[in-house]
């Protein structure tokens, strides 16, 4: 697919994959075009191993799904033994893995599945694909975006990528570290402006906890605009809210309702923006009511938002500055590296290609040096280049280690 400004990138913490987009949750219905594309995506990288199932069944599940699409309801053994090496990576057809064994158990997904039972459309099977990637991966539906960190708590590291989906706002390196996450429910402002001559464009988000964090990015505005433009979605789509503050002292046979500040509220309707009081359970004690919906918070989430998340609403500011301290499991120290592969390239690689602002966002892809899933195909070593048979052995001891 093409890439912008805003690049759209597959990508999941250890992994280098195709592009996607960032969709919201409910759009692949209205977007069959988008879906169809994003299914071939999927179905694709799972093959050739760049998005990862935990379970042998999951990847039989999909197996069957893709079976179903091409064939429907028509089940023949002889013709899926042919097609499994299409939808099984070749990583997973080794030892006891046989070709005949993934026969079998996409045969029995296929045979107890929903899909056939019901006839469904092979486009809503294709849904199902794309829906089941969303969950899985997440960062693979992202929007991915140059900056640098300008201000705020600190991070590893200052040059940084920010990849927005619909789950929350991702702040990864270059080695496609998660150097932070903020799911949506945690953002409580995003802002834009210009910095001056020196920096350009900015945006800062301010979180629940009390930490604001600002960026530097030439696409600052463009940022803004797609975090706002899920936070107001979900927050339509919300039926989760926040006490902000103690229920007043009810009258006895009140149909109000009892709350403490940072209790979370299960609303019983959609959200109508317009009406002074809302009707819903508090999650705590189990009651409904009746409650003034501008003493509560709109939770920008179509799932259960966390307790952790939850309880954040309750901390005085004091101790959600606390909080905003990094992580301790991630090291802030300066890392010492005596030796390093990325030293020794720069004297005994062949060049790395022409780095452009696309190329950019892909990280270790353009970084010879760096951990790769593809085959290569030149040589690492440029004293090899003018060899043609060590070159090709080379290659050829690289797709060895690679598969």
């Amino acid at each position: 697919m093409p890439r912008n400004e805003g690049h759209r990138r597959g990508m999941h913490p250890g992994d280098c994959s195709s592009g996607k987009k960032s969709l919201p949750p409910g759009t692949t219905r209205r977007r069959p075009v988008g879906t169809n594309l994003i299914y071939q995506q999927v179905v694709r990288g799972i093959k050739f191993g760049e998005y990862k199932c935990d379970k042998d069944q999951d990847v039989a599940a999909i197996a069957a799904q893709q079976y179903y699409v091409e064939y429907r309801k028509a089940m023949v053994l002889e013709r899926l033994l042919k097609l499994v090496p299409s939808y099984i990576p070749e990583s997973a057809m080794s030892g006891s893995k046989t070709v005949e064994r993934w026969t079998h158990m996409i045969a029995a997904q296929h045979k107890e599945s929903y899909y056939v039972q019901e006839n469904a459309d092979p486009a809503q099977v294709k849904e199902d694909v794309v829906n089941y990637a969303r969950l899985r991966w997440p960062l693979l539906f992202s929007r991915f975006y140059e900056a640098f960190k300008f201000s705020g708590p600190s991070l590893p590291k200052n040059e940084v990528i920010i990849a927005v989906n619909w789950t929350g706002v991702y702040v990864v390196d270059d080695l496609e570290q998660v150097l932070l996450e903020l799911s949506f429910p945690e953002i409580t402002q995003v802002s834009s402006s210009r910095t001056g001559k020196l920096h350009g464009q900015s945006f800062t988000l301010l979180t629940v906890k009390g930490a604001e964090y600002t960026f530097t990015s030439s696409n600052a505005e463009d940022i803004r605009e797609l975090i706002i433009f899920f936070l107001e979605g979900l927050k339509r789509k919300s039926r989760y809210v926040v006490a902000l503050q103690d229920s007043p002292r009810k009258q006895k046979g009140s149909s109000f309702l009892d709350y403490q500040r940072g209790d979370l509220i299960i609303l019983e309707q959609e959200i109508n923006e317009k009406a002074d009081y809302w009707y819903g359970e508090n999650a705590r004690t189990g009651r409904k009511g009746d409650f003034p919906s501008e003493a509560v918070y709109v939770l920008p989430t179509t799932t259960k938002p966390s307790s952790e998340v939850v309880q954040l609403f309750t901390m005085h500011p004091g101790e959600m500055m606390d909080k905003t301290a990094y992580p301790p499991e991630i090291p802030l120290g300066n890392f010492t590296q005596q030796h390093t592969l990325e030293e020794y390239s720069i004297d005994y690689f062949r060049p790395p290609p022409k780095r452009t602002l696309t190329k950019a966002v892909r990280g270790n892809k353009d970084k010879i040096w760096a951990h790769a899933k593809e085959p290569i195909r030149q040589p690492l070593l440029k004293r090899l280049l003018n060899n043609p048979e060590l070159s090709e052995e080379s290659i050829k001891a690289f797709e060895n280690i690679l598969f």
